[in-house]
């Protein structure tokens, strides 16, 4: 399965990380998209996978992300708290613990 990953723009970036949900129909507005990760078919097993291959020091170790971070116009490399991954047509928030679905 394929999951898309969008992180917070930096000025939401306030909101999401207090738990500001964004709006699953106009991602754009808040989030930018990052990329696609290929995962394991079960949705929730494969969203926490994606969270954990998106922490920076897996998908970037050597600073690999960071010409793609900085041309999104991001600030972090890490996926995040606020954070969003869509699979299979549903829209999942990275909360403290777990994953939300909007």
């Amino acid at each position: 399965m394929i999951y898309a990953v969008w992180y917070m723009r930096p000025e939401w970036f306030p909101k999401g990380v207090c738990y500001e949900k964004p709006d699953p129909n106009n991602l754009e507005a808040t989030h930018v998209y990052v990329r696609d990760v290929e995962a394991n078919n079960d949705v929730e097993a494969g969203i926490e996978w994606v969270w954990e291959y998106m922490q920076g020091h897996n998908w970037s170790a050597n600073g690999e992300a960071d010409a793609l971070i900085e041309a999104k116009g991001l600030t972090h490399t890490s996926m995040s708290v606020g954070d969003v991954v869509v699979a299979d047509g549903a829209v999942w928030l990275c909360a403290s613990i777990g994953f939300e679905r909007l």
